[in-house]
C-alpha cells in the first residue's frame, strides 16, 4: 500500500505563490507608566512582548528616541519569539530630580508593516516629606487614675504622595500612653501633598513616676525616613534637657521668584515646648546676613512676620530663633531674585507646575513680540517638554497651532510660569476629531487640512 502524503498550505497569493508567514508584535501595557518614584529610588517594569501571528518575530534593537529623559533606561528585551510566544521588555527608571520624565522607546522589528514599533514610557520623580507639628507633647503632672489628652498634626509636604509605613511606640511608654490614629488607618497610609491628619495622645500614668517616650513614624520621606514625636509626662521642666525652638518658614516658598525692587513678605511660625513664644528672640537672614528691615518680633500666636528687599541672585532666606537659654532653632528656603529692568525667565508648561509636558496634534509655534522662539512642525502628534524663554512683563506672546492631518486636532491648556509662585493661564483645551470612533469626535469638524486651530496673542502680566 502506498503511503499517504499530506500537504498543508499556509497561504497563497493571487499568482499561486506560497505566502511568507509574518509576525505581529503586541506590547502590554501599550504605555509603560512608572507613576510616582521617589528621587534617588528606582522602578523597574517588565512589559509583556508577544508574537500574535505565525511568522517568527525578531527584535534587533531597542532604544529611546532623541529627547527622551536620561533617567529612563531599557535593560532587556526578547530578541526572537516564535508564533504565540511571549517575553519581557524590561525598563528601568531612576529620577534624579522632581518632575515628569517622558520618552518613546523604539523597537526595531522584522514586522513588514511596522519595522519601528514605538512604546511610550512615562514617570514622575517626587520627593515627599513629612511635617509633624508639634514635635513634643508635654503633659505636665497627672495623678494615677487620671488622664490628659493632647494632639499633634502630621502633614504631607513637598511633592508626591507620602506613604507612612508604621506608627508605633518603640519602647515601654505604651503602658502610660495611647494614641488615636485616623479612621480607616492601615499601613502603608497614603497622604497626598498638602493634606494632614490629627493624632490624639492620651497620658494615663499607672504611677507617679516620670514617663518619657516617643511615637515613631516610618515613611518614604527620603531625608527623614523615621520621624519622632517626643512625649513627656509627670516631669518638670529640666534646663539640662531644654528643647530648642521649632521654627518653620511659611512664606516665601522654595523656588519662588522676586524682583530686586519688590518687597518680599516673610512669614514664619515658631513653637517652644519649654517657655512662652514671646520670650524668644528671632531674626531674618539673607545669605547669612541679618535683614535689618525685616521684623523679628514674635506674636503671642508664634507668628514671625516681616518684609524686605532681597539682593539679586539665588538667596538663602533663613529664620533663626533663640530661647532664653540660648538654644537655637532655624528654618531656611531658597528663592531667586531678578533685576527688575532685565529680561526674566519664563516657562510654558501643560500643568500647574513648570515641569508638566503638553500635547499637540499636530504643530505649534510660539512667537515673542512677533519673533519665533519655538516651532514644532513635524506634522505629527507630540508630547512636548516645557518651554523656557526670556521676556519682560508687558511683552506679547503669540501661540499658533495647526492641524495638519485628519482626523484629530488637539492642544492642551497651556500655563505661563514665573518661578513656583506666579502663573498666567493661556489657551483653553482644544480637542476635536472628525473620526466618529474617537473620544473628541465633533460632527461639525471637517478640517480643512491643514487648518489653524489656535491663533491667540497674550500680554505677559506676571509678575
Amino acid at each position: 500500500m502506498r503511503p499517504l502524503l499530506l500537504f498543508v498550505l499556509v497561504g497563497c497569493d493571487p499568482d499561486n505563490q506560497l505566502a511568507v508567514a509574518e509576525p505581529e508584535l503586541v506590547v502590554e501595557p501599550a504605555t509603560i507608566d512608572f507613576g510616582e518614584i521617589v528621587v534617588g529610588d528606582y522602578g523597574e517594569i517588565g512589559a509583556v512582548v508577544r508574537n500574535d501571528a505565525l511568522g517568527t518575530l525578531k527584535i534587533d534593537g531597542a532604544e529611546f528616541e532623541s529627547g527622551a529623559s536620561a533617567d529612563l533606561q531599557v535593560l532587556s528585551w526578547p530578541e526572537e519569539l516564535e508564533a504565540g510566544k511571549e517575553g519581557l521588555l524590561v525598563v528601568h527608571y531612576t529620577p534624579d530630580m522632581e518632575g515628569e520624565d517622558f520618552g518613546t522607546l523604539n523597537l526595531s522589528t522584522n514586522q513588514p508593516d511596522k519595522p519601528v514599533f514605538p512604546v511610550s514610557v512615562t514617570g514622575m520623580g517626587v520627593k515627599p516629606c513629612i511635617d509633624i507639628d508639634p514635635e513634643l507633647l508635654w503633659f505636665g503632672t497627672v495623678a494615677p487614675g487620671e488622664s490628659s489628652t493632647k494632639s499633634f498634626q502630621v502633614r504631607a509636604g513637598c511633592s508626591g504622595t507620602l506613604h507612612i509605613g508604621n506608627a508605633a511606640f518603640p519602647g515601654g511608654e505604651a503602658a502610660a500612653y495611647s494614641m488615636k490614629l485616623p479612621d480607616g488607618w492601615e499601613t502603608p497610609y497614603a497622604l497626598r501633598t498638602g493634606f494632614s491628619f490629627t493624632v490624639e495622645v492620651t497620658f494615663a500614668p499607672p504611677d507617679t513616676n516620670e514617663w518619657v517616650g516617643e511615637i515613631w513614624f516610618e515613611s518614604n520621606d527620603p531625608d527623614d525616613s523615621t520621624s519622632a514625636v517626643k512625649l513627656k509626662g509627670n516631669t518638670v521642666d529640666d534646663p539640662t534637657e531644654n528643647e530648642p525652638p521649632v521654627v518653620e518658614i511659611t512664606t516665601p516658598n522654595a523656588g519662588e521668584y522676586f524682583l530686586d525692587n519688590q518687597l518680599v513678605t516673610l512669614t514664619g511660625a515658631v513653637y517652644d515646648a519649654d517657655e512662652a513664644v514671646t520670650n524668644l528672640i528671632c531674626a531674618w537672614y539673607g545669605d547669612g546676613t541679618k535683614l535689618g528691615d525685616a521684623s523679628g518680633t514674635v506674636g503671642i500666636d508664634g507668628v514671625v512676620a516681616g518684609a524686605t528687599l532681597l539682593p539679586v541672585g539665588d538667596v538663602d532666606v533663613e529664620l533663626r530663633c533663640f530661647d532664653s537659654e540660648g538654644a537655637k532653632g532655624s528654618d531656611s528656603t531658597t528663592v531667586k531674585v531678578w533685576k527688575h529692568d532685565e529680561p526674566l525667565r519664563y516657562v510654558i508648561s501643560g500643568g500647574e507646575s513648570e515641569f508638566d509636558y503638553f500635547a499637540i496634534d499636530d504643530d505649534i509655534k510660539f512667537l515673542l513680540n512677533g519673533a519665533s522662539f519655538y516651532d514644532d512642525n513635524n506634522d505629527v502628534y507630540d508630547n512636548l517638554a516645557p518651554i523656557s524663554f526670556e521676556a519682560m512683563p508687558g511683552d506679547t506672546l503669540q501661540i499658533t497651532a495647526v492641524d495638519q492631518n485628519s482626523c484629530d486636532a488637539a492642544v492642551d491648556p497651556l500655563i505661563l510660569h514665573w518661578g513656583t509662585g506666579k502663573s498666567q493661564g493661556l489657551n483653553d483645551e482644544i480637542c476635536l476629531s472628525a473620526c466618529p470612533e474617537h473620544a473628541c469626535y465633533d460632527g461639525t469638524y471637517f478640517g480643512p487640512w491643514p487648518s489653524v486651530i489656535l491663533d491667540e496673542t497674550y500680554t505677559i502680566s506676571i509678575p
